[in-house]
């Protein structure tokens, strides 16, 4: 239902005008926690009473829904939260790189429409933008009273790196329940016996990776990291890299059909894997199973992670580096192999949605496990 205009808004809000910010410069310090959709503002009043040495800032597009909230603030004499009218957007325009620790997400619109996923403020187009502007301990703390809502937003927070906690479908019935605060929206469908489903999606080591094209001059880096992989198939007791493989000569063909990708973070890089388009003719023949289908696909091949950055999650990050190329052109599917001895790479895959699909036999004659992941 949609509010009634309130009698004297304009007049009102500018009685509140202490408590509104128009522009970055008007914010005092940081860091500073925002609440995406404050609403009436009872979760930011009791938050803010409760922490009064945090900075927050309320985000809210409707000005007469804003106004009541600024009220509320303003009788409670707090002087720990400001507002911004407007929607989630607007957030680069008043916060830079690592200047909020912590953003909450109170009963979003599910925006239910399937055209309409990109509306979602937990969609991974504004989960980019929130990762520019946490700092690295940051986190997204999410509540919906919507279950499919809240499955999509979990998929959407591991797509774009982030470790979920303390996640419950029925908050108030959890033993996070003592310390949460109820919106007005959560008690009134609460009261009608909808569950509340809830998530902290926290940033991580690898939330902000640069994954891009390597270059000529890092080819002996990328050497390094396959001779830490050859050496660790060769003591694990199964022989994928054995013989000199992937060669130097190999590892440099591929990076200059640009088809080499390394993932970097503060310069250094971590790991490397081979993206490529088109048809692999290793795949032409698949036995003891079949491919899910037969539509064009990305494989991954030669992938290795230094030593030093392993159980970090970097294959995964390859994967969704990997899935938005795919859908930039129009693909929807991913395929890749590996020894069946090699169980942290089918763990690794199994982890970010492949399916099994038979064994495949490389020109060698040599037997491997094929993987293919079906994108949505």
């Amino acid at each position: 239902m949609r509010m009634r205009k309130k009698k004297n808004s304009v007049s009102r809000i500018s009685e509140c005008n202490e408590l509104l910010l128009n522009s970055r410069e008007e914010i005092e310090s940081f860091p500073v926690t925002v609440e995406i959709g404050c609403g009436k503002g009872k979760f930011i009043v009791e938050t803010a009473k409760r922490n009064p040495s945090v900075n927050y800032i309320a985000i809210e597009k409707i000005s007469d829904v804003a106004l009541l909230a600024m009220e509320k603030v303003r009788d409670a004499g707090l002087t720990n939260v400001k507002f911004i009218i407007g929607d989630a957007k607007t957030l680069p325009e008043f916060f830079r790189k690592n200047e909020l620790e912590r953003i909450y997400l109170n009963f979003s619109d599910p925006w239910p429409k399937s055209g309409h996923t990109r509306r979602r403020l937990t969609y991974r187009g504004f989960l980019e933008m929130y990762k520019e502007l946490l700092c690295p301990t940051g986190e997204i703390v999410f509540k919906t009273d919507n279950r499919p809502l809240f499955d999509f937003s979990l998929e959407e927070f591991r797509y774009m790196g982030f470790d979920l906690e303390d996640l419950t479908y029925d908050l108030h019935a959890s033993e996070y329940a003592e310390d949460n605060i109820v919106t007005e929206y959560e008690a009134n469908f609460s009261a009608k016996g909808f569950t509340i489903n809830r998530v902290r999606a926290k940033m991580n080591s690898v939330t902000n990776l640069e994954i891009r094209k390597a270059e000529a001059c890092e080819l002996d880096r990328i050497m390094e990291i396959v001779a830490q992989a050859q050496e660790y198939m060769k003591e694990a007791g199964f022989c994928q890299w054995d013989n000199g493989y992937p060669s130097r000569e190999l590892i440099e063909k591929d990076i200059k059909d640009e088809n080499r990708y390394v993932v970097c973070h503060n310069n250094t890089i971590m790991a490397s894997a081979g993206l490529f388009m088109g048809e692999e003719p290793d795949y032409k023949e698949i036995y003891e199973g079949e491919w899910l289908n037969s539509s064009p696909y990305i494989s991954i091949h030669r992938i290795c992670v230094d030593n030093k950055f392993k159980g970090m999650g970097l294959g995964g990050a390859v994967v969704r580096h990997c899935e938005d190329i795919a859908r930039k052109n129009n693909i929807r599917n991913i395929r890749c192999d590996t020894h069946e001895e090699n169980l942290s790479m089918r763990r690794m895959l199994e982890k970010n949605g492949f399916v099994y699909c038979g064994i495949i036999h490389l020109a060698d004659g040599s037997p491997r496990v094929a993987y293919q992941k079906k994108m949505k």
